[in-house]
């Protein structure tokens, strides 16, 4: 039986819209660690662990000490406009942000790593392909609050 491609693009195409952005980022690593993932190729996610220039954004280096900066970093998280926190723990916090107009939902995590001094970020649109630029605003606004806080370094 022979498939049309284009039918086979547009269902691959479906499954990044519907399955590449949505949910929970979090791998364990071979060393047991974990890590928030990168971003797929495209322009609706940015990521501290992403390997293209236009989805990479640098983590958060602690200015202060982990116990200090973390629940400074959470209260910032539930500040931001139109965001709830849905999961969290003393190295993981999940929040859905949603748009103002259309109520899109955004994926934002952060993740402590115990052994070093930063917060790896990410930050992706649930459903869109492209995002106008918001989830690298919503981390850059995130990033300033946190360095006037003193919680981060520039």
């Amino acid at each position: 039986m022979k498939q049309n491609p284009l039918v086979l693009i547009l269902l691959f195409i479906g499954m990044l819209f519907f399955y590449g952005c949505a949910g929970k980022h979090v791998k364990v690593q071979a060393d047991e660690s974990l890590a928030l993932c990168s971003c797929f190729p495209l322009p609706n996610c940015v990521s501290s662990n992403a390997w293209l220039f236009y989805n990479n954004v640098s983590p958060f280096e602690l200015a202060v000490d982990r116990k200090t900066a973390w629940p400074v970093v959470k209260q910032a998280v539930a500040g931001i406009p139109r965001a709830k926190i849905v999961e969290e723990d003393s190295r993981y916090i999940h929040a859905k942000c949603y748009s103002r107009v259309f109520h899109f939902v955004d994926n934002l995590e952060l993740l402590m790593h115990p052994d070093e001094e930063f917060i790896s970020v990410r930050s992706s649109s649930f459903i869109a392909i492209f995002d106008f630029g918001v989830n690298h605003w919503r981390v850059h606004t995130l990033r300033k609050e946190l360095i006037e806080k003193g919680v981060i370094r520039e």
